[in-house]
């Protein structure tokens, strides 16, 4: 039975291998591993099996393992506030309240207060000092941005506590047990810490033995850091306002992502580790796509099929860890019926007003010089005419969470795009963010708000 399973699992990989590379896509490597054992190994020229490749966000996921292993050691915790582990570039006095206010856990799940990386804004000012020096957009803990310099600084808090760098930290810890390379490393910015958001080089190998040690972790682990494990790859923030892809719509953990029936370690170009715990499945896939539009959902849609068809014969596990995606979605809100006061903004918005019923609602968002109204229905998209722009749209509406209201807006007329609105609502106090995706106009819907209860 044993040797029949083999037989077909590997036929099942050398066909998710064929497809890749009939695709077109450059796959530099394919690594497929059930129940502990290696299934298939492949390269792609121009790279060989001994070359290290750049991993770029997997080191994410490296960071968010290494946060485990400081909470098992009591270094830490996860409600603990960054800045108190970075004073010397937080004076008393000079720092934001909303910055103060960042947890580890925000940082963990991309709801830092920054609209984006900070240090990308001037590489030539210290990589880490911009996360507490940059003027933070919003409330921090409140809405999912992609934030690399929030890893970044979280390798920067490994060296901190332990006077090691991050790969150090985890050779001790995990890395050596396993046979991770010696000659992997972390890149370091120009200032000589970790690039701990997407520096890492190794092996395709070094991937799928640590996929391998997180999913047995995972499904056998005991202790704090096992708990952790199973939290960091649980479904932690909703994404759909963000995600290219059908699998960046999924969630969020803990510097990994949600995918259909499991979660991954990704990053830029197509580097992939894929889990899926039911069918106790690790997959490692190194590439470059990103001369290819849709070429990461290309490679997901590949190793999906390869896994719907394995999924009658591999079913040997318990169920799967979480689906908190599918339970999350449309969740009754809490009664947000109100105006809220806008903080002074750029955009020049005043109010933003929400009445909603069970089936329909409207949002209202007012300036001294305009004011623009979004009708929606939580059924059906529904149809308006945006003033200033006399364009239609349609809006169906959805609560991600009980506090969350997310309105995708769809565009038509000689502008042909989309505006996403996300609203966070927290006590007396709302979040919004907002993202236009047109290639003119739009503007003053781009960028966050912050108001308080009127």
């Amino acid at each position: 039975m044993q040797n029949n399973m083999e037989t077909y699992l590997k036929k099942a990989s050398e066909d998710a291998w064929t497809h890749l590379l009939k695709s077109g896509l450059p796959i530099h490597s394919f690594l497929m591993d059930w129940n502990g054992q290696l299934i298939k190994e492949a390269y792609g020229a121009p790279y060989e099996k001994t070359d290290l490749h750049r991993m770029f966000s997997i080191t994410k996921s490296l960071c968010s393992i290494a946060i485990g292993f400081l909470l098992a050691d009591e270094l830490i915790t996860l409600e603990d506030k960054i800045t108190n582990y970075f004073p010397e570039y937080c004076p008393p006095g000079t720092t934001h309240p909303w910055l103060l206010d960042m947890t580890i856990r925000n940082m963990l799940t991309m709801e830092t207060c920054h609209s984006s990386t900070t240090y990308k804004r001037d590489r030539e000012k210290h990589w880490v000092e911009s996360f507490f020096l940059t003027p933070p957009s919003h409330r921090s803990g409140q809405i999912f941005v992609y934030d690399t310099s929030a890893s970044h600084t979280l390798a920067a808090l490994v060296k901190k506590l332990t006077e090691k760098n991050l790969l150090e930290y985890l050779r001790e810890k995990c890395l050596d047990q396993i046979g991770f390379s010696k000659e992997a490393y972390i890149i370091k910015d120009p200032f000589g810490w970790d690039m701990g958001g997407s520096g890492l080089m190794a092996l395709p190998w070094d991937l799928i033995k640590l996929g391998r040690y997180c999913m047995d972790t995972i499904h056998k682990g005991q202790g704090i850091f096992a708990d952790y494990l199973r939290d960091a790859v649980s479904y932690q923030v909703p994404t759909l306002h963000f995600g290219q892809t059908l699998e960046e719509q999924l969630g969020y953990g803990y510097q990994f992502w949600r995918i259909r029936k499991g979660f991954a370690m990704y990053g830029l170009g197509g580097q992939y580790v894929l889990f899926y715990p039911e069918q106790n499945l690790v997959f490692a896939v190194t590439a470059d796509t990103q001369n290819r539009r849709g070429g990461n959902q290309e490679i997901l849609d590949i190793i999906g099929e390869c896994v719907d068809l394995l999924e009658p014969m591999t079913h040997n596990v318990e169920p799967s860890l979480d689906q908190e995606e599918a339970k999350n979605i449309f969740v009754s809100p809490k009664e947000w019926n109100k105006s809220y006061q806008l903080l002074e903004n750029e955009k020049g918005f005043h109010t933003i007003t929400l009445s909603y019923g069970e089936t329909e609602g409207i949002v209202i968002l007012s300036g001294e010089e305009s004011s623009f109204t979004f009708p929606f229905s939580f059924q059906e998209f529904m149809g308006s005419t945006l003033q200033g722009y006399e364009e239609k749209i349609a809006v169906k509406a959805m609560w991600l969470d009980s506090h969350l209201l997310y309105l995708p807006v769809q565009i038509v007329g000689e502008s042909v795009g989309s505006i996403h609105i996300m609203l966070q609502f927290s006590m007396e106090k709302i979040t919004v963010c907002m993202k236009k995706a047109e290639e003119n106009n739009f503007t003053e819907f781009q960028g966050f708000l912050e108001g308080i209860s009127l």
